[in-house]
């Protein structure tokens, strides 16, 4: 298995996780990966607990780290090696270069003694969200997949249910506290067995309309998947409630571990836990979060929809509907982002503020964006809900290039990762409830396909939310096609925008990406 690290600077700590295999082809990957050690970092800390073998060039490339580290006075520590790694360090006398710790370990974290864990600050947002309109399919998030006809349902059965038994995640419910009266979870739900149904054209037709229905919420599974056998074809339809899964759980992980489990693969790691992760936050959000509160207080200071959301040219009180405007992005191909200082993503978050604020008149722009949360190796493993939704602030009454622009905003970006804890004030307290937010995605739209043992299958359907549970404001879409060229989709509340509104908001917002093109051109030329 190739060597994945993941690192992250926290205060003056370096952290690097490895996962992997450390070999003669993998160590140069070592050694590059840490030759650029960040200013001020004090010591580094060397996640070893997913390394499960280590030879000779793997223990060279250790040393030349530690060599290079010590140059500028920097501690190295490595945690929690496996045994059989630790066993080498051992005999070849490595514990006398390193100082080796074993820290703590997910089979050691315990949950609480009651089985009732509380649900994390996203997911209370989204369930109290939803309990405001409770006949809302706002939190189902399904798509209908037609495979190809050389698929084996019975064999994709058993792979289906294997994920089913092996995942925490889908013994989760959702439950009242009989002591507190707080909606909490459990993980000791049943998990039924997936099989195959053969269905006429009307059966299969009254399957979709059910399937648009909204999840009841309580003590009930939170996910409902059909294999479905039709004179017009094979089909498999997943639906999962957001507060228990989120896009990149479904897309990236429940199908990845699917399609493996159908290959007859091999799992290479153990499972990570969603009960375990919910535990070990859940003690971590008890000790002080003051600074992170602070800090996302700040970046809200001052939201006005008046002054910060496109002029409403509608007013339908109380008759909230959405509205959707869809649009390809013409003008700038993946092939753009190769070799730049900031990301693809940072880039169109900063094209969708500057739209706000041509569209808006007004200089200072206040905005939220969408992230995975999954920022370790345990985390980019976990099968559940993961993602954040970040407040983002920019005054562009400051004059500066095009390139500066997109290098402070992506330090502000990655600065506001590091107080993803003190987002649970945002969340308890709907901040950024009226906020535009940003997303970028990949292969998530209707015409992204997903391979099965080698075979295509095409997304045939994803049921429209017909009762939506949020009345977003205004939501950005960004999504990545196969091509490398990109679509815009916004999704508004069509009880405050009409639809040409909100096609300004897109020339805007493809003026932005073009005009961003040009690195040294200046944001007073921009939007003057």
């Amino acid at each position: 298995m190739a060597l994945e690290i993941v690192k992250n600077a926290v205060g003056d700590l370096w952290q690097v996780e490895l996962s992997g295999r450390l070999d003669a082809v993998e160590a140069p990957v070592l050694e590059k990966e840490l030759s650029d050690i960040p200013a001020g970092i004090k010591g580094i800390e060397l996640d070893f607990s997913a390394i499960d073998y280590i030879a000779s060039a793997g223990l060279r490339s250790l040393l030349m780290v530690k060599k290079a580290a010590a140059r500028q006075d920097i501690k190295i520590i490595i945690k929690n090696p496996q045994q059989e790694v630790m066993d080498v360090f051992d005999v070849t006398g490595f514990t006398n270069f390193f100082e080796i710790v074993q820290g703590h370990k997910q089979d050691e974290l315990t949950g609480p003694t009651d089985g009732f864990y509380p649900l994390r600050p996203i997911q209370r947002w989204l369930v109290d969200t939803h309990f405001r309109k409770a006949n809302s399919t706002m939190m189902n998030i399904g798509a209908l997949l037609k495979l190809d006809e050389a698929v084996d349902l019975e064999r994709l059965a058993e792979a289906v249910n294997d994920v089913l038994q092996t995942y925490d995640i889908f013994r989760c419910r959702l439950v009242f506290h009989p002591d507190t009266g707080e909606v909490c979870q459990r993980f000791d739900g049943s998990v039924s067995k997936v099989r195959v149904e053969i269905l006429s054209e009307m059966a299969f037709n009254e399957r979709k309309r059910e399937l648009e229905k909204p999840f009841k919420i309580i003590d009930r599974p939170l996910y409902r998947i059909y294999l479905m056998l039709t004179p017009s074809g094979k089909y498999i339809y997943g639906d999962f409630y957001h507060a228990i899964m989120d896009g990149t759980a479904i897309i990236l992980l429940f199908w990845r571990e699917v399609n493996k489990r159908y290959m007859r693969k091999k799992a290479n790691h153990k499972p990570a836990s969603y009960a375990e992760y919910v535990w070990e936050e859940a003690q971590e959000l008890q000790s002080e979060q003051e600074e992170g509160h602070r800090y996302w207080q700040e970046m809200l200071a001052g939201f006005d929809p008046q002054k910060h959301l496109p002029p409403t040219d509608v007013s339908r009180e109380d008759s909230w509907h959405e509205g959707a405007v869809d649009c390809d992005l013409n003008n700038i191909n993946h092939k753009f982002f190769a070799d730049r200082p900031y990301s693809e993503n940072t880039f169109f978050i900063a094209a969708a503020m500057a739209a706000m604020a041509k569209v808006t008149g007004n200089k200072e722009v206040i905005m939220s964006w969408v992230h995975n949360a999954r920022t370790s190796i345990k985390e980019m493993r976990l099968m559940g809900l993961l993602l954040n939704q970040y407040p983002l602030k920019w005054d562009f009454g400051q004059d500066m290039s095009v390139t500066q622009f997109l290098t402070a905003l992506e330090e502000k970006i990655n600065k506001g990762i590091t107080y993803a804890k003190g987002l649970d004030l945002v969340y308890k307290d709907d901040l950024e409830g009226e906020c535009a937010s940003f997303i970028l995605q990949k292969d998530t739209d209707i015409k992204a396909s997903y391979i099965l043992g080698g075979l295509p299958c095409q997304v045939e359907e994803m049921p429209p939310n017909k009762r939506s549970a949020a009345e977003n404001v205004l939501d950005i879409a960004v999504t990545v096609l196969d091509d490398g060229h990109y679509s815009l989709r916004l999704a508004y509340d069509a009880s405050r925008y009409s639809e040409e509104a909100m096609h300004r908001y897109a020339a805007a917002y493809d003026e932005m990406l073009s005009a961003m093109q040009a690195d040294e051109r200046k944001l007073a030329e921009i939007l003057p």
